[in-house]
């Protein structure tokens, strides 16, 4: 038996939403409780980063010359080299030390962080706020403020690592109002940005 399909616009639930720069700066306070907690939201969210990327960055992928990391293709997503914002490069700068370039950013029991422990930090900080987390929503509010901050939609596509305009569209789901200034979220949530 078929379904119905309902017509008419998709209605999202709260979950799925863009978390607000607010809700950004309160998890980031809830996260800063545990050190690796703190950088990966923050990576996850600078980034775009989905689970999998963020656990098979190896130290060899920060470039420190250009201030960029390597995200490698992954099977939804192309690669790319998005810069590392100043507020993040003193972390990764000592998370990465007494490592080889071949060594994970973040080392576990099996090598590498397990995915599921990063899942994990989602419940727990979900718990500590009362928000939903995930990285869909991470990455369409990485996406939605960085249009509101100016960015153009090409290198928006090109920070998430995503194949097309379309795909970005999906994404945020409706266009925002573009202000002319383009500062990194993350630079403005942390009260860093110049």
């Amino acid at each position: 038996m078929k379904k119905d399909k309902i017509n008419g616009p998709k209605v999202l639930n709260r979950e799925h939403l863009a978390l607000s720069k607010e809700e950004i700066r309160l998890l980031l306070n809830a996260s800063k409780t545990h050190e690796n907690h703190y950088l990966w939201l923050r990576m996850l969210y600078s980034f775009g980063l989905q689970v999998s990327e963020l656990v098979s960055l190896r130290v060899e992928d920060l470039d420190w010359v250009n201030h960029r990391v390597f995200i490698h293709h992954s099977q939804r997503l192309n690669a790319r080299t998005p810069s590392i914002p100043f507020s993040l490069r003193r972390d990764l700068w000592f998370v990465s030390q007494g490592k080889q370039g071949e060594d994970f950013l973040f080392s576990g029991r099996i090598g590498q962080v397990h995915p599921r422990t990063v899942q994990k930090m989602f419940s727990k900080l979900g718990d500590m706020t009362g928000l939903s987390i995930s990285v869909f929503r991470l990455r369409r509010s990485l996406a939605s403020h960085l249009i509101e901050a100016g960015w153009d939609l090409e290198s928006v596509q090109e920070q998430l690592g995503l194949s097309s305009q379309k795909s970005l569209r999906v994404l945020v789901g409706q266009k925002p109002k573009r202000p002319p200034v383009k500062i990194f979220p993350l630079e403005e949530i942390q009260g860093s940005a110049a």
